[in-house]
């Protein structure tokens, strides 16, 4: 995964919505079979390299076992080769079993990393794979919400960024039970929009849904993210709405922002960071919570957010 400070705390989340789909990662992206796989410890023990994304054994049926070693990168590395490399001689001297190595590319520009290393005596590679050359279609139609969501990253051929979203909503809405099944999988949706820089179109999308009220709330919480969008829409929605319903929407904004900012707290720096809460929970200015929000993606150090609360 990128580096761990700046885009590279972006990417940390992404790390994470990635793990669920670890599975559908492994048979239809890096073409593997595998009857059975089980994590690794990460890598820790270097001084000069950070955790690896993804580390599995995999044991199957034939007898076979071998290690998959993947990295996700949403932009370009220069140092690809050489981290890659240096994971490889790592692993391999800890378990001394064959070692199989990728990097997933989910970036929007044109993927440039070096992937082979050729000196006399010696050469050494691992397989450069870009999801956004992958169909679509491959997980689009699969009638799993997980791989549905990772849709969203592959080429999605003819379609432009808003016939895809509402394909891939509709999709959602039929293979989900419930609400807050739904709300999960649209916000894994906006979170992976980033980098294909079509949130706006998606919310445009999701805004047509005839939701439940929880995930209204919740996608009133990601319009306050588009800035320089937000006002003008919350004035035209309000207007003629009786005036408790106004306070009631209000207040449920304001608590799915309190909740995700107790999610992001916690995955990020752990549950220490939770002491903060408290305080955040007292806040109820909304543009002071999208601020507390947007710098807790970003954020490499729990100081840099302390300052806003």
């Amino acid at each position: 995964m990128d580096a761990p400070t700046g885009q590279g705390s972006y990417d940390k989340i992404i790390k994470e919505l990635i793990a669920d789909i670890e599975r559908p990662l492994i048979e239809k992206v890096l073409r593997i079979r595998a009857d059975k796989v089980s994590t690794l410890n990460v890598i820790t023990q270097l001084t000069d390299e950070r955790e690896a994304d993804f580390l599995l054994r995999v044991d199957n049926d034939d007898g076979t076992i071998f290690i998959i070693h993947a990295e996700v990168q949403s932009t370009n590395d220069a140092n690809m080769l050489d981290r890659m490399l240096r994971y490889f001689v790592h692993i391999y001297t800890l378990h001394k079993m064959v070692v199989k190595q990728y990097v997933i590319y989910i970036g929007k520009d044109e993927m440039k990393m070096d992937d082979v290393l050729k000196m006399p005596d010696i050469q050494y590679r691992y397989e450069l794979i870009d999801l956004g050359k992958i169909p679509c279609e491959q997980f689009l139609y699969s009638g799993v919400p997980k791989e549905i969501v990772l849709s969203i990253l592959c080429n999605k051929g003819d379609r432009n960024d808003r016939s895809l979203s509402k394909e891939m909503l509709a999709e959602l809405t039929k293979h989900t039970i419930g609400g807050l099944d739904l709300s999960k999988y649209i916000r894994q949706l906006y979170v992976f929009s980033k980098l294909k820089d079509m949130q706006k179109t998606l919310l445009e999308e999701v805004e047509q849904m005839p939701i439940v009220y929880d995930l209204e709330t919740d996608i009133w919480f990601m319009k306050g993210r588009e800035k320089g969008q937000v006002e003008g829409r919350i004035e035209g929605r309000q207007e003629g709405r009786q005036e408790g319903r106004q306070e009631g929407r209000q207040e449920g904004r304001v608590e799915a922002m309190h909740n995700t900012i107790e999610i992001l707290l916690r995955k990020k720096f752990g549950e220490n960071a939770l002491s903060l809460m408290p305080k955040i929970r007292m806040c109820e200015d909304e543009s002071r919570l999208y601020e507390i929000t947007d710098a807790l993606i970003t954020a490499g150090d729990i100081r840099d957010i302390e300052w806003l609360i």
